[in-house]
């Protein structure tokens, strides 16, 4: 049975003589409270998970120190950056890739072409969603476009910049000539399929 949440509010300083009574070791409180005005305490918590002794109790394993945690931290939040730099220079390309051979082998608005998709359900499906991302978008670029030609989306170099990588994925894996496919997977040395995965 569900009960009403009673727990009140602690202040930075609290939760530092908290985590002191629980067992870490605290060099600097001081410091230990800047970190969490600034990071959260729950935000924390989960990279303290390793050293808890005790879940139930969030009793610490002895020698457990902030340091220790925060240090966790500013590897998981480093490595975190370095991964999303890695994938969105992967989505940039991959974005460059689709539009260019999208456009050289089957128009600028090939995109709005139903006869190059595997299954036309889906086609539309990912043009709706296309749509709805392209008219949410506040880019100067898509307004102009929109503003000054008659078709009902920009070229396929102008939306792949606003669609997001999911749906540029559908895009993709819905592809039906192989040549296009093959082309932008031969950016990357892979086979089609593997790109599709």
């Amino acid at each position: 049975m569900k009960r009403p949440f009673a727990k009140p509010a602690t202040t930075h300083a609290q939760q530092v003589a908290l985590l002191q009574q629980r067992g870490m070791v605290i060099e600097d409180p001081a410091a230990a409270e800047f970190y969490l005005q600034h990071l959260n305490y729950y935000r924390l918590g989960a990279y303290w998970l390793p050293f808890e002794a005790d879940h139930a109790t969030h009793t610490f394993k002895p020698g457990t120190h902030f340091a220790q945690v925060l240090d966790l931290y500013v590897f998981d939040r480093e490595l975190r950056l370095l991964v999303l730099d890695a994938i969105e220079r992967v989505e940039v390309s991959v974005r460059s890739q689709w539009a260019y051979q999208l456009a050289h082998q089957h128009g600028p608005h090939a995109h709005l072409d139903v006869t190059l998709a595997f299954k036309p359900h889906l086609w539309q499906t990912n043009l709706d969603k296309l749509s709805d991302e392209v008219g949410r978008s506040d880019e100067a670029f898509i307004k102009h476009l929109q503003n000054t030609y008659s078709e009902s989306l920009p070229p396929v170099w102008a939306v792949c910049e606003v669609m997001s990588l999911g749906l540029l994925s559908r895009w993709y894996n819905n592809l039906k000539p192989m040549p296009t496919r093959r082309a932008i997977a031969a950016a990357y040395g892979v086979d089609e399929k593997v790109l599709e995965s």
